[in-house]
C-alpha cells in the first residue's frame, strides 16, 4: 500500500502544523466526547439510570487514556482510540443482572463499585487478550472466523446499538414493559429529533464523508436545541425536566468515578455470577479492533501492522481498566478525520484527550448541557450503519445458506444477548462448514489398470495384455482432508465399484494417499473396515503413498497391517504398487512377462512386425550391445542416429536439472528406446542409464539405410509396425488425459 494521503506534500511550518493540530483536536474532540458519553449509557440498554453519570465517566476517561497511549504505541501515531460500542453492547449482557443483584437501581454507592469493578475486569481482559495476540504475533488468526459469523454478529449488535440509542432518546430501556411511555408527546419528539438527525447523516454520508459530516451534524443538532429552546422560553431545568438535556446529576468533577473508599463495597459474589461474557467480550472487541484497522489501512492506503495495534489496545485497555474506564479502541471515523485535516496525528490525539479532560473536570457544567437527541442520533447511526453494511449489504454477496445463518445470529442475539449469538454462529457456521467440505469430491480418479500403466516403458506385448487383463486392477486416487463428512461417501463409491465392476472382476484394489492432507478417525474405520473386506480372498489392498501421520492415524483405529488375513501391501508411491499388481496379474498369463525376465528379440520385433519371415530378416540388420550398470546407453542432447530394443536387464530415464538429474521413468525388457527422437530427427530429450547390466539390440541410421536398398517390403513393415505402436500410445495417452481430466 502507499503511504497516507498527502505524504508528497512537504511538511507545514511548524506554525501551521500547530493551528491544524488544535483545529482538528477541537473537532474530533467534541465529538469524541458526544459519542463517548452516549455509548456509555448503553451500559444500561440506553435508558436513564441513577448510575448514568458513572458510566459517562468511565467512557470519557476510557476515550482520553487510549488515545493517549495508542498515539505513542500503535503503528500509526495518528489514531484516535474512543470507548466503542460493541463490546459495551456485549458488556452490557452482564451488567444487568449484576445491578439487579446490587440494587443498582437506586444508585447506591456498593452498585457503582461492583460496576466500576466488573468493567475494570472486563478491561483486563481485552488487555492480556489483545496484548498475547500480538505479543505471539497471532492477530492473523482473527481473520479465520467465518464471514457469515462476522456479519451476523455485527448485524446483531447493530440492532442493539440502535435500540440502545433510542432508549437514549426515550430515557427508558427499550422492552415490552417501558412500551406505554411511548405515547407521551414528549418521548414522540424526542424520538422524531433524533430520526431526523440519523436520516439527515444517513443521507449526507452518501456524498460527503462521514469523518465531516458526523460533528457537522452534532453541531447543527446543538445550535438547533439553542435555538429551539431560546424561541420557548425554556431554561435547562425545564429542558432536562422534558428528556431533552442528558440528566447528569453529579456535581463536580466527573472522574474517579467512585471515591475509592466505596471500592471496599465491591460485591465479588455478584460479579463471580456475570464474569462469565467477559471471554466473549474480550473475543468480540478483538474481532471489532481488526475490522476497524482493516478499514483505516483501507481509507488511508497504508499498511498497519496488526499485532502492533493489537499490543497498543492491550496497554490502552491496562490503563484505562486501572483508571476505571470503559473498553477502548480505534475510532475509524475520528482517525479518517484527523487524517483528511491533515493534522498532525500526535498533537490532534493529544488534543482530543485533553478536551476529553476537561469534560471529566467540568463534569455537570459540560456533559449536562447535551442534548439528548444529538446524543442518542450518534449512537443510532453508529448501529444502523452495521445493520446496512453487514446484514442488508451482505444479502447479494452471500448464498441462500450462509446467509441463513447470518439471520439467525441475529435473531439468537435481539433474543438472548450478544454472547449467545456468538456462540449459535460459531456452532452454525461449523454445521455448514462441514455439510459444504463434505461436497467436495475426494475422490480424484477411479480408473483401471487397463487405463494406466506403472511408469516403467515396457514391451507392447505386455502392454496389450495389461489393456486386455487389465481392469482386474482398480486404481483410486484420493486427495484432500478425509474426514467423518466424507467417510461415509467414500466407503459406498468403493464397495459400489467393488460389487458393480464394468468388466472383469477386480483382484487389486491400489488406492493412492499422495495427495492426502490428513483423515480423522472416522475415516480410518471406515479404511479399517475396507481392509478387513479384503480377508476373504476376493482382492488385495494396496495403499501407495500414505505418509507416516495418515499411516499412524489409521493403525490406532485397528489392525490395519499387511498379512494374510487382510491381504494389505503398502507401497511408497502409486508407480511402485502399480508395477507389484502388473507383474502378479501378468505371472498368471504369462511368466516370462513378469518381472525382469528378459524377452529376445524376436518377441520384440513379433510385437510389431507382421510375419516372423519379416522378423528373422530384419534381425540381421541390428547389433547386439551389453551396457554395465551405470553406463549410458543413450546421451541428453545428443544426436538420434539409431533404436534401442531392450532385452534384458534395466534402464533408467533420466533430465539434466541444475546441478543434479530427475528421473522420469524405468525401462525393462521389451521397451522400445529413442524411436520418437530418432522419427523426428531431433537431438535426444532424456539420457537411458542402465541401472542393472543390460542387453539391448541397436538399430542405427546406417542399417536402415542399408534396409531400405536391400529389403525395402521388411522396411516398410517396420515403419508400418512402429507407427501403429505409436498411434496406440497416443490413443491411450488421450483416453488418460480425458479420464484425468473429469
Amino acid at each position: 500500500m502507499a503511504k497516507t494521503e498527502g505524504s508528497s506534500v512537504p511538511p507545514p511550518a511548524p506554525g501551521v502544523a500547530l493551528g491544524r493540530a488544535v483545529g482538528a483536536g477541537l473537532i474530533c474532540g467534541f465529538l469524541a466526547v458526544i459519542q463517548s458519553a452516549g455509548f456509555g449509557l448503553l451500559l444500561f440498554g440506553g435508558g436513564t439510570h441513577a448510575l448514568s453519570p458513572v458510566a459517562m465517566s468511565m467512557a470519557l476517561y476510557a476515550t482520553a487514556a487510549a488515545t493517549v497511549i495508542a498515539v505513542f504505541t500503535g503503528s500509526f501515531p495518528g489514531t484516535v482510540s474512543i470507548t466503542q460500542t460493541v463490546p459495551i453492547a456485549a458488556l452490557a449482557g452482564g451488567v444487568s443482572p449484576l445491578l439487579a443483584a446490587t440494587g443498582g437501581a437506586e444508585g447506591t454507592a456498593a452498585s457503582a463499585a461492583t460496576l466500576v469493578a466488573f468493567v475494570g475486569l472486563a478491561s483486563f481482559s481485552l488487555c492480556a487478550f489483545a496484548f498475547g495476540l500480538g505479543w505471539f504475533r497471532a492477530g492473523r488468526f482473527i481473520r479465520f472466523i467465518p464471514y457469515p459469523v462476522m456479519a451476523g454478529f455485527f448485524a446483531g449488535a447493530g440492532l442493539l446499538i440502535m435500540r440502545g440509542g433510542f432508549g437514549v432518546a426515550t430515557g427508558h430501556r427499550l422492552d415490552h414493559a417501558t412500551l406505554g411511555f411511548f405515547a407521551e408527546p414528549s418521548v414522540q419528539f424526542r424520538i422524531v429529533a433524533t430520526v431526523a438527525l440519523v436520516g439527515a447523516i444517513t443521507v449526507l454520508v452518501r456524498r460527503f464523508p462521514p469523518s465531516t459530516v458526523l460533528p457537522g451534524v452534532a453541531a447543527a443538532g446543538w445550535l438547533i436545541y439553542l435555538l429551539v429552546t431560546l424561541a420557548l422560553g425554556y431554561d435547562t431545568v425545564d429542558a432536562r425536566v422534558g428528556g431533552w438535556l442528558v440528566n447528569y446529576a453529579r456535581e463536580g468533577a466527573a472522574w474517579p468515578p467512585v471515591p475509592l473508599r466505596d471500592l471496599g463495597l465491591v460485591d465479588w459474589s455478584a460479579i463471580s455470577e456475570a464474569v462469565h461474557v467477559l471471554p466473549a467480550v474480550a473475543m468480540l472487541s478483538v474481532m471489532t479492533v481488526a475490522m476497524n484497522v482493516s478499514a483505516i489501512e483501507m481509507a488511508l492506503r497504508r499498511d498497519l501492522d496488526l499485532d502492533s495495534e493489537l499490543r497498543s489496545v492491550g496497554l490502552q485497555n491496562l490503563v484505562g481498566g486501572a483508571g476505571g474506564g470503559l473498553l477502548a479502541f480505534h475510532s475509524v471515523p475520528l482517525t479518517l478525520l484527523a487524517a483528511r485535516l491533515r493534522a498532525p496525528g500526535t498533537g490532534t490525539a493529544l488534543v482530543v484527550a485533553a478536551i476529553c479532560v476537561v469534560a471529566l473536570a467540568t463534569g455537570h457544567t459540560l456533559l449536562g448541557h447535551v442534548p439528548t437527541p444529538v446524543l442518542a442520533a450518534m449512537v443510532v447511526w453508529v448501529g444502523l450503519s452495521l445493520v446496512i453494511d453487514w446484514l442488508i449489504r451482505s444479502f447479494p454477496r452471500l448464498p441462500l445458506w450462509e446467509y441463513l445463518v447470518v439471520l439467525l445470529i441475529v435473531a439468537v442475539i435481539v433474543w438472548d444477548g450478544l454472547v449467545t449469538g456468538l456462540v449459535v454462529g460459531l456452532i452454525a457456521a461449523a454445521v455448514l462448514f462441514v455439510v459444504e467440505y463434505s461436497r467436495i469430491e475426494i475422490v480424484r480418479t477411479v480408473m483401471t489398470g487397463a487405463d494406466y500403466q506403472s511408469a516403467g516403458d515396457t514391451s507392447e506385448h505386455r502392454r496389450r495384455l495389461l489393456r486386455d487383463a487389465g481392469e482386474a486392477i482398480l486404481i483410486v486416487r484420493l486427495q484432500g482432508f478425509l474426514f467423518f463428512g466424507t467417510a461415509d461417501r467414500l466407503r459406498r463409491r468403493i464397495r459400489h465399484a467393488i460389487e458393480n465392476p464394468t468388466g472383469q472382476p477386480f483382484r487389486f484394489l491400489v488406492v493412492d494417499f499422495h495427495r492426502v492432507t490428513g483423515l480423522d478417525s472416522s475415516t480410518a474405520t471406515s479404511l479399517v473396515q475396507l481392509a478387513e473386506a479384503s480377508g476373504d480372498g476376493r482382492f488385495t489392498l494396496v495403499c501407495c503413498g500414505m505418509s507416516p501421520a495418515v499411516r499412524a492415524a489409521i493403525g490406532r483405529t485397528g489392525p490395519f497391517v499387511e498379512g494374510p488375513d487382510t491381504r494389505v501391501l503398502f507401497m511408497d508411491d502409486l508407480d511402485a504398487g502399480l508395477k507389484h499388481c502388473e507383474d502378479a496379474l501378468l505371472h498368471a498369463l504369462d511368466p516370462d512377462l513378469a518381472g525382469d525376465a528378459p524377452v529376445p528379440i524376436a518377441g520384440i520385433l513379433g510385437a510389431i512386425l507382421p510375419g516372423l519371415d519379416t522378423v528373422r530378416r530384419l534381425s540381421a540388420y541390428l547389433e547386439r550391445v551389453e551396457v554395465a550398470p551405470g553406463a549410458i546407453l543413450i546421451a541428453e542432447g545428443s544426436p538420434s542416429s539409431d533404436i534401442y530394443f531392450i532385452e534384458a536387464g534395466r534402464a533408467a530415464v533420466v533430465l539434466a536439472a541444475g546441478n543434479g538429474r530427475i528421473g522420469v521413468a524405468t525401462m525393462g525388457p521389451g521397451s522400445i528406446v529413442g524411436e520418437v527422437a530418432f522419427y523426428l530427427g531431433k537431438t535426444r530429450s532424456a539420457s537411458v542409464e542402465a541401472v542393472t547390466p543390460l542387453v539391448a539390440w541397436r538399430l542405427s541410421a546406417n542399417a536402415l539405410a542399408r534396409l531400405e536398398s536391400e529389403l525395402p517390403e521388411a522396411l516398410i513393415g517396420l515403419h508400418r509396425g512402429m507407427a501403429a505402436m505409436l498411434a496406440d500410445r497416443l490413443v491411450g495417452a488421450n483416453r488418460l488425459v480425458r479420464l484425468l481430466a473429469d
